[in-house]
């Protein structure tokens, strides 16, 4: 597959499966956006795994198919999977963190086995190795193949950001993941308030559940704040990773008017190009 076919390839896959992020990297400079497209097509093919395998062993042998496929294409060896050869390229040219990578395909082994999240702990390392690892290895591709910004506030945004734009993002996917199975909610916090997974898993709504989702929208929305001030410190450059956070806000208010057990939360296509252009991290913010 030729360069041009390949990249086609690549953003279809980043805009048809996570067009938040496909419709941010619009707005990076030039020279990082086919990258940051081969990024979040990976990220989504990640989590069709656990969508498309039933059986836990499936699974790994998916995810274990992506580890080797991917350390051949950044050997250099063409791979023939258009998104593989895409982030061996970003890896190449961007010196992207081979462990974020790992981090990414070793976070959706919950996906494929696990099922349901055991406590809190756990759903922060889960939101660290996925929606962290992205922010990390986007600010990697900003950056261009040099050192990525080492400053006091650039773990701190990460973390901050994995938090808000994650647990935003695991709230929008409960009905589908339900469905599926799966309940990315902790026990801990839904025992903590009176419900369980067998309940959420068998649709029924209560006030239990609707307390510990405002408690996470609660959550989420202190993360942001605290996110969008770190970020603010940041170059502006290094900002442009951290763009999804503009769609927080949307998002979670669009959460407390939908039915959080059928209906995802969703926002005007129009609306999210309009803020994504707009939207400016600053120091007040």
């Amino acid at each position: 597959m030729d360069a041009p076919a390949r990249e086609a390839a690549v953003r279809t896959i980043a805009r048809d499966g996570d067009p938040d992020r496909y419709t941010s990297a619009l707005f990076a400079s030039a020279a990082a956006r086919e990258h940051l497209f081969a990024l979040y097509a990976f990220n989504v093919e990640l989590s069709r795994v656990g969508e498309l395998v039933h059986e836990p062993q499936l699974g790994e042998i998916r995810l274990q198919w992506w580890r080797d496929i991917l350390a051949c294409a950044c050997k250099g060896e063409a791979a023939g999977h258009p998104i593989a050869d895409a982030l061996a390229l970003a890896v190449r040219e961007c010196g992207l963190s081979r462990q974020s990578l790992a981090d990414l395909i070793d976070a959706r082994r919950f996906d494929v086995s696990v099922k349901i999240m055991p406590d809190t702990v756990a759903l922060d390392d889960y939101l660290g190795e996925t929606a962290g690892a992205l922010f990390r290895l986007a600010s990697e591709v900003i950056s261009r193949g040099r050192r990525a910004e080492e400053s006091d506030a650039m773990e701190p945004a990460i973390r901050a950001s994995s938090i808000a734009y994650g647990l935003t993002g695991l709230m929008r996917a409960l009905p589908l993941h339900a469905a599926r199975g799966r309940v990315d909610m902790p026990e801990d916090v839904l025992v903590r308030h009176g419900t369980s997974p067998a309940e959420l898993l068998a649709g029924e709504m209560s006030k239990g559940l609707g307390d510990v989702l405002a408690e996470f929208r609660e959550t989420a929305r202190v993360a942001l704040s605290s996110a969008k001030r770190l970020v603010a410190a940041l170059s502006p450059a290094t900002r442009e990773a951290f763009l999804p956070l503009a769609l927080v806000d949307p998002y979670l208010s669009a959460l407390q008017r939908v039915d959080p057990l059928r209906d995802v939360a969703e926002i005007n296509p129009l609306y999210r190009l309009w803020r994504l252009s707009t939207y400016r991290f600053r120091p007040s913010a």
